[in-house]
């Protein structure tokens, strides 16, 4: 007798699991919106510096520098500066204020850039071009 209740609770198991299946009963997932970019306003901006190259860079968030140099693109992070924003990662630095900026290289050990680096001027709005490869430079 048990085996038979047993093959029973089973058998309604199952039915009550397909059952919940059920395409009429199940609730309709959420529509994504439109497709378009991610972040429309991530403020771009072209950098061009003393060595002739470009440097492209776009803050998407308060936090962020996503830093293009010799066709690589670098996501820095916010940190702490006398002044203006510095962003490092990557073993970079990008330091920006007002329209001068500077990307220098982090040697093993530093948390500020002890060189200078490459420093660069924005451009005029509209002509973010990324950084060409094989320019001379301070990283």
């Amino acid at each position: 007798m048990d085996d038979k209740l047993t093959a029973a609770s089973l058998l309604l198991l199952a039915l009550i699991g397909l059952g919940a299946c059920d395409e009429r009963t199940a609730e309709p997932l959420p529509v994504p919106p439109a497709a378009g970019p991610v972040n429309p306003d991530a403020g771009v901006t072209a950098y061009r510096c003393v060595d002739g190259q470009t440097i492209v860079a776009g803050y998407p968030d308060r936090t962020t520098a996503v830093v293009t140099y010799e066709d690589h693109a670098y996501t820095l992070k916010l940190a702490p500066a006398d002044s203006g924003a510095r962003y490092t990662g990557y073993g970079l630095q990008w330091w920006v204020k007002d329209r001068r900026a500077a990307l220098a290289g982090l040697k093993p050990g530093e948390e500020r850039a002890s060189d200078p680096g490459l420093t660069c001027v924005a451009e005029a709005a509209g002509s973010a071009k990324p950084a060409r490869r094989g320019g001379a430079g301070a990283i």
